[in-house]
């Protein structure tokens, strides 16, 4: 399966591709009709032969940001949408500073709507309009929504997918993501009463799903808290090792978190850079 690279612009992420650039990648053997300002005097001496010097090349990766804004993202507090729209929004501007070609898309009640695809840390003001203005939608189908707009996106990818993952499609979506050739980031983003429910008391509670409108009463006590944890920390699980066993990465964090420390922190210490 092919996997992202960066494509044919300029930017500054090194790319595989070997040619002109500034850090050495390889010699190779001259052959006719390459730049002979290129050749390696001190390997000619040494072995008598003509070999040229080859570079990296620094090239612009593709990179997609998906973001969630179907119903269940308006859920929490702080909201899970609010906060995945921040996570999203420092995500492009990393890209854009480092000279990536990003486009962002927010699902809503028509599918994704799209920003222009961008380039460049000045271009980020353009970027930023784009976001003062999304909102979530009505929809309740993020997973098929990305699986109707992985024609829309192209060639194989770095895409960043910014979710409460609860979508039983999601991992159909993967599935379609991957079998493009797009390199995946999955980022999490719950509520903190997701994470830990006791903050909903105890006792009898009326649970709402916030997609379906379907009510459960239920008991919270401390086996019911116990038995969702473990739910929880399974499903997150499942989610991460899809990911990881096609190169991908999982994050899950709170919508109360700190999000620069996730990014300058989280992210930095797993070795993840966007």
């Amino acid at each position: 399966m092919t996997r992202a690279t960066p494509s044919v612009g300029i930017g500054e992420r090194r790319s595989n591709t070997k040619g002109a650039g500034l850090e050495f990648a390889e010699h190779r053997p001259y052959r006719a009709g390459d730049d002979v300002r290129h050749l390696d005097p001190r390997v000619m001496a040494r072995l008598g032969e003509s070999y040229i010097r080859q570079y990296f090349v620094d090239r612009q990766l593709p990179i997609f940001i998906l973001l969630d804004g179907t119903r269940s993202m308006l859920a929490g507090t702080p909201q899970k949408f609010a906060t995945a729209a921040q996570i999203a929004q420092v995500a492009a501007f990393v890209g854009l500073s480092s000279g990536d070609r990003v486009r962002v898309g927010v699902s809503g009640n028509s599918g994704f709507r799209w920003s222009q695809a961008l380039q460049g840390g000045a271009r980020a003001d353009i970027l930023f309009n784009w976001f003062s203005d999304i909102e979530p939608g009505d929809r309740t189908d993020f997973g098929a929504d990305i699986e109707r707009a992985v024609r829309d996106m192209g060639k194989a990818a770095y895409v960043v997918v910014v979710s409460d993952w609860w979508d039983e499609r999601m991992m159909r979506a993967l599935d379609v993501l991957e079998g493009q050739g797009h390199d995946i980031l999955g980022i999490q983003v719950a509520a903190p009463e997701e994470i830990d429910p006791t903050s909903l008391g105890n006792g009898s509670v009326l649970l709402v799903d916030d997609e379906t409108g379907d009510e459960v009463e239920t008991v919270i006590d401390e086996a019911v808290v116990t038995d969702y944890r473990n739910a929880l920390k399974a499903f997150q699980a499942t989610l991460r090792q899809r990911l990881v066993r096609s190169g991908g990465r999982f994050f899950a964090l709170s919508s109360a978190a700190d999000i620069s420390r996730f990014f300058l922190r989280d992210l930095r210490a797993a070795g993840v850079l966007l």
